[in-house]
């Protein structure tokens, strides 16, 4: 139950028509907008009406400022937090007029994050974009670069056909309305372990994010590269470990492994390079001096979601808290962290007693998470790089690296998905001495398309 100041029957009847006539000159005096909640209480006005009048008094009465006092002060209990966040999603009450109240200098931090979270938790996806674009500019790449910073966030997001754009970050993310990719992007991430034959492990494939709500997506490379080829080097060695990555999936789904390294000494003794998540192993050497192990491909933290919404979810909230810090300069109390994914790097190849050589292992592909309400194409490469070759004199045995683990890839819809094709294949392993000294190929990885629940 809410108190206020009493109004007379004529100030309240005003502000009833002003709200059903969505015209804010009709009330008493400009002080009567405080009540504005508590004809909607009564019942005499709908939440559509309510909204679509705040939405004419931020647009076209320029009082943000009021308005933002009301939510933030909530005077006799009126403007609680369940009415400002029923307006926040109601249709009525626009992007733009959010974007503003969010955006004024007297809109706490700790609110307007409360805003954000509850448009993302509540699948609002494309209210969501809409507000934090709705001031941002349009970015068009006509000719290739690398970005240095991410989120990159606008009102489009145009790449030319033939355009690459690089990711500076081992993880980039894209938010915009409208994303059109008609070139290429490319991201990089851990990397391989490096080894005194040159066979250094590949470098995992990076991570990329979408969010949008027209998305073309062009071409997304994020495989694993390949490991090295080895050659004889005059000492013995093992090679360096890669290093890992960060993946996320589903509950359920498993996490690709990097094959293991080739070469096995009769009798039992392994010395290659175990596979990770999802770096390939590197390959093992023999010699007059004894044998060496390659060294493991890397082993990527993971973490699981219970759902993708839960997954779309949680991206949103680290954005929102990165797009109020970084742009508003808000600062809530408390954040959460952009979700950064990536690939392994694959083990580097042993040498021993310049002899033979084992190959590298492949680097692990990479992750993309894209959003999109309608996704219209696209081609996304998260293979996993082939392990490299081992190398010897005659009669020594050596091993071929492990291929990369494939990437993982999830295209999450709103309404439709178009032509969408993504390789996740797992690497090849090296080529050994014999056979049987052959790097393992990597595991497949996980490529998820599906429709997400979209409230608006």
């Amino acid at each position: 139950m809410w108190s206020y100041t009493p109004r007379s029957l004529t100030d309240i009847q005003n502000l009833v028509n002003a709200i059903q006539n969505n015209d804010p000159s009709l009330v008493s005096s400009l002080s009567d907008l405080m009540y504005v909640p508590v004809p909607y209480y009564a019942g005499q006005v709908s939440a559509t009406q309510v909204a679509a009048f705040i939405d004419n008094v931020i647009r076209n009465y320029g009082m943000v400022a009021a308005v933002v006092t009301f939510i933030s002060n909530n005077p006799y209990n009126l403007w609680t937090t369940n009415f400002v966040a029923n307006m926040a999603i109601n249709p009525y009450l626009s992007a733009t007029s959010l974007n503003m109240l969010l955006s004024n200098v007297y809109m706490p931090a700790n609110y307007a994050q409360f805003l954000l979270y509850y448009l993302a938790q509540n699948y609002y996806y494309n209210k969501w974009i809409e507000t934090v674009t709705a001031n941002a500019p349009s970015i068009t790449f006509s000719a290739n670069a690398t970005i240095s910073t991410s989120p990159l966030i606008a009102q489009s997001i145009t790449i030319a056909s033939g355009v690459t754009v690089t990711c500076g970050t081992r993880t980039c993310f894209f938010v915009a309305q409208s994303f059109n990719n008609q070139g290429t992007v490319v991201a990089h991430g851990a990397p391989g372990g490096t080894s005194a034959s040159g066979a250094y492990g590949g470098t995992g494939g990076g991570g990329i994010v979408v969010i949008a709500i027209t998305a073309a997506l062009g071409t997304l490379n994020l495989s694993g590269s390949p490991g090295g080829n080895a050659s004889t080097y005059s000492l013995s060695a093992t090679g360096y470990a890669g290093s890992g990555g960060v993946l996320y999936y589903l509950t359920g789904m498993a996490v690709p492994l990097g094959g293991t390294g080739g070469f096995v000494i009769p009798g039992g003794a392994v010395v290659s390079g175990a596979g990770g998540y999802n770096g390939g192993g590197g390959g093992g050497s023999a010699g007059p001096n004894g044998n060496y192990p390659g060294a493991p491909g890397g082993n990527a933290t993971v973490y699981s979601f219970s759902s993708p919404n839960a997954m779309v979810t949680y991206i949103l909230q680290g954005l929102s808290d990165w797009w109020l810090i970084n742009v508003l300069g808000k600062a809530p109390s408390s954040t959460t962290p952009l979700l950064t994914f990536y690939g392994s790097g694959g083990g580097g190849g042993s040498v021993s007693t310049g002899v033979s050589s084992g190959g590298g292992g492949g680097g692990g592909g990479g992750e993309v998470v894209v959003y999109g309400y309608n996704i219209l194409s696209g081609t996304i490469n998260a293979a996993g790089g082939n392990g490299g070759n081992g190398t010897g004199a005659s009669g020594q045995s050596y091993g071929g690296g492990g291929g990369g683990g494939g990437g993982l890839v999830f295209i999450l819809y709103g309404a439709t998905s178009g032509s969408v094709t993504a390789n996740v294949a797992g690497g090849a392993g090296g080529v050994g001495s014999t056979s049987p000294y052959n790097g393992a190929a990597g595991a497949n990885g996980t490529a998820y398309i599906a429709k997400v629940t979209v409230n608006g």
